[in-house]
């Protein structure tokens, strides 16, 4: 099974550590194990579950249209800070994954 490694959202707090289902959505596979992530539609237009890939992000199903539009939209914020962002509603696991809250 798949792990994906929770970063800290503050520099000293501990890491968390979560095995998910091979192909789960990170949402959901995070959510049912306690770890409650910013949300809105759920559907991948909004961008309130954003998270910033620290490693392994080929280990998650590539985004899709949707996803790409939403992105492409949440890195105008970003801009010269070179985050990977995904979407923890829309991407699904393959692999271990290292990642951080956005908010």
């Amino acid at each position: 099974m798949p792990t994906v490694l929770l970063k800290g959202l503050i520099p000293n707090e501990n890491d968390q550590s979560f095995e998910l289902k091979e192909g789960q959505l990170l949402f959901d596979g995070l959510e049912q194990l306690g770890c409650t992530l910013p949300h809105g539609c759920l559907a991948g237009s909004c961008g309130s579950c954003r998270i910033e890939m620290i490693e392994g992000e080929e280990n998650l199903t590539p985004p899709g249209a949707v996803e790409s539009d939403t992105i492409a939209s949440i890195n105008q914020n970003y801009i010269g800070l070179n985050k990977k962002i995904r979407l923890s509603c829309r991407a699904k696991v393959r692999g271990n994954v290292t990642i951080k809250i956005l908010k």
